[in-house]
């Protein structure tokens, strides 16, 4: 299996982080003489809590001590529903994947903030126009702002420059059309391995699949998308192609995403949809990035001339709880939200294996930018800024589990009709409304 390399953070701290503890300190000086208050936060995964000199800071700062704990339990939501029915005390803070936010909203077990992000943007303007857009509409649920998405795990084209180079290609793929042309070249180069590594083992998530065809100019109502939109009939057909023509390994339907990574990493596949920090891992095995291999946005055109789709990504989103609420502790919820956001802790974050944050405290910062990932460039940047909102609602769960039967039937059906398969499994995604 290939994991996340961590990283060591040799970072300093950036301007804008001590700007934002002046303000801390500043608003907290009247809270001085009291006791240091106490907030219990669950973080879902170990590389995303920031370091203990980083979390004293902040309580040297605030006078606000966090109780941090790592739960890694992809169930965590029901987990906080039953503990919320037993009357048991929930954390103050939780760390959530993003598509759990209508579940756990509905639920009740979380509450909007966007009081203390209002409160956010009146105490630091100049830092809070820095976090993007979708760091916000990611956390929105039924119009209330219920959460913090402030990292995300944008796909992203990964291919070997060398192999293509070796075929007369260069330059990068603009259109999926071109993807595929790419892939075509790679086999021709290098007949003997995979050129394209996709997924469709059941079980392991489906969110490369809503993010490509998100990309592709699939319509979505919620988290159903259409198939039989224009989008929908051309990703039905990319995957075909792909299968036709060889391009993907005879066991796709066997494989899930680290068979795909590990692939990639040992140079026996030519390319894949996957998120920036596997580079890390492509660089240890050594493949040298900008040599080797690259790795750009997906594109959002299908064949040229026109923009078809949009890119999304699923984001880890922080929540604050009811019981924060009920215990007039939310005001220092959201100065915790507000550390997790400051540019020195982001950083050291990123560097550790956290995805990148929504921030341009970090990543309209070229040093720092070349300290975590220097293989991601402006366009990277740029494209990962202006991302729009995953599609979520009450029945991704249950769309999720059809997405991933769908995916494994198209990748064992390559000679069907398009619009025959979209006839066969559109009323299996519409029947998730009923």
């Amino acid at each position: 299996m290939i994991s996340r390399q961590l990283r060591k953070c040799t970072c300093v701290v950036l301007p804008a982080a001590i700007a934002t503890l002046a303000i801390f300190g500043s608003q907290v000086a009247a809270q001085s003489d009291q006791d240091a208050t106490e907030l219990t936060v669950w973080f879902a995964r170990e590389y995303t809590v920031p370091s203990r000199e980083k979390l004293e800071a902040f309580e040297a700062e605030t006078g606000i001590t966090l109780s941090v704990d790592v739960q890694p339990n992809d169930n965590l939501f029901q987990q906080l529903i039953r503990m919320r029915d037993a009357g048991l005390e929930l954390p103050d803070i939780v760390h959530l994947d993003g598509f759990l936010r209508p579940v756990v909203a509905e639920a009740g077990v979380v509450v909007p903030i966007q009081d203390i992000v209002d409160q956010w943007a009146a105490d630091d303007p100049e830092g809070y126009a820095e976090i993007y857009e979708s760091t916000w509409s990611d956390g929105m649920w039924n119009g209330k702002l219920f959460g913090m998405a402030n990292t995300a795990s944008m796909e992203e084209v990964y291919f070997r420059a060398d192999w293509l180079e070796e075929a007369g290609v260069t330059g990068e793929p603009e259109t999926w059309d071109d993807v595929l042309d790419f892939a075509r070249a790679i086999k021709e180069a290098r007949p003997d391995i995979v050129p394209f590594g996709w997924w469709a083992q059941r079980g392991n998530g489906a969110n490369l699949i809503f993010s490509s065809m998100s990309a592709m100019g699939t319509e979505f109502d919620g988290s159903v998308p259409n198939l039989k939109s224009e989008g929908g009939q051309y990703w039905i057909s990319f995957l075909q192609t792909l299968v036709r023509e060889e391009l993907v390994s005879p066991d796709a339907i066997a494989w899930n995403e680290d068979n795909m990574r590990g692939g990639f990493v040992a140079s026996n596949v030519g390319m894949m949809l996957d998120s920036a920090p596997t580079s890390v891992d492509a660089q240890a095995a050594g493949l040298e990035a900008g040599t080797n291999f690259n790795i750009v946005p997906m594109p959002t055109s299908r064949s040229g001339g026109s923009t078809d789709g949009v890119l999304v990504s699923p984001a880890r989103t922080f929540f604050v709880t009811a019981d924060a609420a009920e215990r007039g502790a939310k005001d220092e919820a959201g100065l915790a939200l507000r550390m997790l956001m400051q540019s020195d802790v982001a950083l050291e974050l990123m560097l550790a294996g956290a995805d990148p944050h929504r921030t341009d405290s970090v990543l309209a910062d070229a040093g720092a930018v070349d300290q975590w990932l220097p293989i991601w460039k402006e366009d990277n940047i740029e494209a990962f800024r202006n991302q729009g909102m995953f599609p979520v609602d009450l029945d991704f769960p249950s769309a999720e589990d059809v997405m991933e039967r769908f995916n494994e039937f198209v990748i064992s059906n390559p000679d069907m009709d398009p619009m025959a398969i979209a006839d066969e499994w559109q009323p299996q995604f519409d029947a998730i409304r009923d």
